[in-house]
């Protein structure tokens, strides 16, 4: 995956007051891996301070106001704070936010060797290596200016305290400002004096990292935040902040730029160590570790639910190889069965009794000493007693590692809600998830991208962060011979638009999904699913990232479509209609970025989604619906019109 070579976040490390409402503070940088510090020490001079996107966003300025400096394996910065957007009300609250213990920006090491040069950046653009707003110049020094386009963000209500530091402080702070910080059009950007405006355009870097200039202009300042992240940076709310130093006003502020190669990073990762010369996700690793599952449970595992096979590992190599586990764990049979879970695991309330407690191999994980790092083998993903004592070990680092082989005792392959918190959680505590898939006879790997997690065979991991993806919705109908080859260019198109690193995602099922998933493996596109629990519905076997939830998760469902950053809807039915729905509500409501949407398909002669695109309009005349509804929505069967639509809407140039 290509990331910008960079520092961790710095920290406050103290913090007082300075002249004219300035809040000076000290932040200090762990540098806690060896190869980072290497590739920094004696190139002190070639980095650049970052501030945080969610304090930019807020106008708050963290302007250096010394070089770093070593202090040991850390690097220390001085630095000025300011709030320079006045409408944002946030200075008033500075001083006891920006406390001791807050992450305020990162160091980027921007190497000259690795910036692009004018030739260089332009042939990436005409190659489609990259995409920059539709505004943009590039000088013969190999910078390139960009202005961003014709909206402001406003506060959709006053800021408080408690607002500010939920933002700054909590890991989930940039979903509530993606609530509260609303776009508005306008037709020029006026930059006023001793002023700040927050603004945005549109940007796409897959495999390069932009560094703006914040230095004082006649065109205004742009704000610290001046590193614009590979990957990260693909969308429609790329967010630019410039402020206004002078006694006159400035209207349309442009930034100055470079470009330079990102870093081309393997990351480490554990991996389940089997027999030699297997990897993990093989099929030959699959049938190792299942037939372990099967000799260590015997033949009671999925006869009854409260059999639940634990096995506490510390030599997994061995254990695959016939070995013995640390410990074994299952529920003895007999003529007094646990009442309440021996038949169906809706029968949670027995759970509510501590004596149950006793009744789960997981209590046995109390006995392990603390950073013990074992393997939990587990023969069903883990339940709520269970989980709480899976989480109080992790805490004491006893697991690193849980191998579940089965989902669900009622719903087969197929996780509710409540246990995708709980693998939310594990992630958290740093413990692997790994599932012996014997429906997909594979062993996949739990990643998360962003708040979303997925399960993959590892060699998919790199592609599934870095790939630019494309929801695709549709009905488990299948699509007429002459709109499938229409979905065939379209995707070429769209390869020819963005580049080579396209995923397509679908619901997994039959028909149009099926379709378009086939089309895209041909096509050596990586392709995910997010299957549901229905009757009428088999998921396909050839999803690359996958993740699955019961049919009580409709809803919930449709969060992990959040990873996509555009949607596609071809001919489908209420399902369908049902998805259109939920994505438009969850843009509305700021849950995921406003991006052009596209409808695509004919029947009949007719185009399939025009009637809706009419209720539209309808709906936005009557004032009932955002006038983005209209304009961001494109209804074609012509393939070739999809690609200049995402320009014009993104303004790409």
């Amino acid at each position: 995956m290509f990331l910008a070579p960079q520092t961790p976040d710095g920290r406050i490390v103290a913090a007082q007051a300075g002249p004219g409402g300035a809040l000076r503070i000290e932040v200090r940088f762990h540098l806690q891996d060896e190869e980072v510090r290497a590739r920094i020490r004696g190139r002190e001079e070639h980095l650049v301070f970052a501030a945080r996107s969610r304090l930019a966003r807020l106008g708050i300025n963290v302007a250096p106001t010394s070089d770093p400096i070593w202090e040991g394996d850390d690097l220390l910065l001085s630095a000025e704070v300011r709030a320079l957007v006045a409408a944002y009300g946030v200075a008033p609250f500075l001083a006891d936010v920006l406390q001791p213990g807050v992450r305020v920006g990162r160091l980027v090491l921007c190497d000259p060797e690795h910036r692009l040069t004018s030739e260089e950046i332009d042939r990436a653009v005409v190659a489609n290596e990259l995409q920059l707003p539709a505004a943009y110049s590039i000088d013969y020094d190999g910078r390139f200016r960009i202005r961003p386009e014709g909206r402001v963000y406003d506060l959709a209500e006053p800021m408080s305290e408690a607002t500010l530091r939920t933002i700054v402080c909590r890991a989930d702070g940039r979903d509530l400002l993606n609530r509260i910080q609303l776009p508005r059009s306008v037709d020029r950007i006026v930059l006023e004096p001793r002023g700040g405006v927050i603004t945005s355009c549109s940007m796409f870097l897959h495999k390069h990292f932009v560094v703006l200039e914040s230095e004082d202009g006649p065109l205004g300042r742009h704000l610290e935040a001046v590193v614009l992240d590979p990957v990260r940076t693909r969308g429609t709310n790329v967010f630019l902040e410039f402020a206004n130093d002078s006694d006159r006003r400035i209207v349309n502020p442009t930034v100055t730029a470079a470009m330079y190669h990102a870093m081309d990073v393997q990351p480490k990762r554990k991996r389940l160590q089997a027999l030699p010369d297997t990897s993990l996700g093989s099929m030959e690793e699959y049938d190792v570790l299942s037939r372990a599952f099967d000799r260590l449970a015997g033949d009671r595992v999925g006869k009854r639910y409260s059999e639940r096979l634990v096995a506490i590992v510390d030599d997994l190599d061995g254990v695959l190889a016939g070995g013995e586990p640390r410990a074994l764990w299952q529920r003895p049979g007999g003529d007094q069965p646990l009442v309440g879970v021996d038949v169906s695991a809706q029968e949670v309330h027995a759970l509510r009794k501590v004596e149950s407690r006793k009744a789960y191999g997981t209590s046995l994980l109390k006995e392990l000493p603390e950073g013990a790092g074992v393997t939990l083998l587990l023969g069903y993903f883990p339940n709520l007693i269970e989980h709480t004592q899976i989480c109080a070990a992790a805490l004491h680092s006893k697991i690193a590692r849980i191998i579940f082989r089965r989902a669900s005792y009622e719903h087969g392959s197929f996780l509710s809600a409540r246990d995708h918190g709980r693998l939310a959680d594990y992630d958290t505590l740093g413990v692997d998830v790994l599932w012996c898939n014997d429906e997909r006879r594979h062993v996949a790997l739990h990643v998360f991208r962003g708040l979303r997690g997925f399960f993959m065979e590892p060699k998919y991991v790199d592609r599934f962060r870095s790939a630019l993806i494309f929801a695709s919705y549709g009905s488990a109908k299948e699509l007429p011979a002459e709109e499938r080859e229409k979905v065939h260019r379209l995707f070429a198109n769209l390869r020819a638009l963005f580049g080579e690193d396209i995923a397509i995602m679908t619901g997994g099922g039959p028909g149009a999904m099926q379709q378009t998933t086939d089309l895209a493996q041909e096509m050596d596109m990586l392709v995910g699913a997010s299957f549901i629990e229905t009757v009428d519905q088999k998921t396909n076997q050839t999803a690359a990232f996958y993740q699955t939830f019961q049919g009580r998760s409709r809803q919930a469902r449709q969060r992990w479509f959040e990873v996509a950053s555009f949607h596609l809807f071809f001919m489908g039915g209420v399902g369908t209609l049902e998805e259109v729905g939920l994505t438009l509500t969850d843009m509305k409501l700021g849950v995921i970025d406003l991006s052009p949407l596209v409808f695509f398909g004919r029947h009949d002669g007719e185009s399939y989604w025009q009637r809706l695109r009419d209720q539209f309009e309808i709906m936005v005349a009557a004032g009932r619906a955002p006038g983005w509804l209209c304009e961001n929505t494109f209804v074609t069967d012509d393939p070739d019109q999809v690609a200049p639509f995402y320009k014009r809407i993104l303004e790409l140039g």
